[in-house]
């Protein structure tokens, strides 16, 4: 976006993300928000609205070890994010969870209406720039939520601006945009991540560092190029 081999930096470089008032943050599951909440805070403090559309219960990320039945993991999970979004700051308001159908694996089904139902979304919404995870991702309800989006914003006459997140199921992107933050960043980062205690706990027992850790792990190493303690990378895509 900025021209050069080496990304803009969220702060440092100017770009079209600076002129966004509206962010539509489309979440396959509840704390894929908090992946990215530096970035969604620095937007959030310069006065933009942030809008988070949850789409999925994420029921099958959680051990029958924290709690049984599909509805009280998927309420368990919503009410980390509830909590997380608390302690970002974000007005109850702007917090929808949706519950789309599952398969048989517990990912998005992925059925035209579901495409539909993001298609409805960003109609609703009409926001100047989307949050969303890279299409290029081993989760599949991360793919289908892109490939969705996708669809639909090819088709509008002014397409938003959507700033694709790596996280560590990525597989591989472009690095368009870095937000850096510091240690004690870091250190609130990782108490938004520690709330959704499903996915901390489930990391600790099946990998043996917390849900913070497996988050802020990658982003410490992505900022060492550049000199920084931690980043969160993006890929902008716009619209041929």
């Amino acid at each position: 976006m900025n021209g050069h081999a080496s990304p803009s930096i969220l702060g440092r470089h100017p770009g079209p993300w600076d002129d966004i008032r509206h962010w539509l943050v489309l979440a396959p599951h509840p704390d894929d928000f908090d992946v990215v909440a530096i970035t969604l805070k620095r937007f959030f403090l310069r006065g933009a609205r942030i809008s988070l559309e949850v789409l999925s219960g994420g029921a099958s990320g959680v051990e029958d070890a924290f709690v049984t039945t599909w509805e009280k993991k998927t309420a368990a999970r919503e009410q980390e994010q509830r909590d997380s979004c608390d302690l970002f700051g974000l007005p109850p308001r702007e917090l929808r969870f949706h519950r789309l159908q599952e398969d048989e694996r517990g990912h998005m089904a992925d059925i035209a209406e579901h495409r539909s139902h993001i298609a409805g979304l960003l109609e609703e919404h009409r926001p100047q720039g989307v949050i969303l995870p890279h299409g290029n991702d081993s989760n599949p309800d991360h793919r289908r939520t892109f490939r969705w989006f996708e669809a639909h914003a090819r088709t509008l006459a002014k397409p938003p601006l959507a700033l694709l997140v790596r996280d560590p199921k990525t597989l591989g992107m472009r690095v368009d945009l870095i937000t850096p933050y510091d240690s004690d960043e870091a250190a609130w980062k990782a108490e938004l991540l520690r709330c959704h205690r499903s996915q901390h706990e489930r990391n600790l027992r099946s990998r043996g560092i917390g849900f913070d850790e497996r988050i802020l792990m990658p982003d410490r190493h992505a900022a060492q190029p550049h000199g920084f303690h931690a980043a969160e990378c993006f890929e902008c895509w716009t619209a041929p």
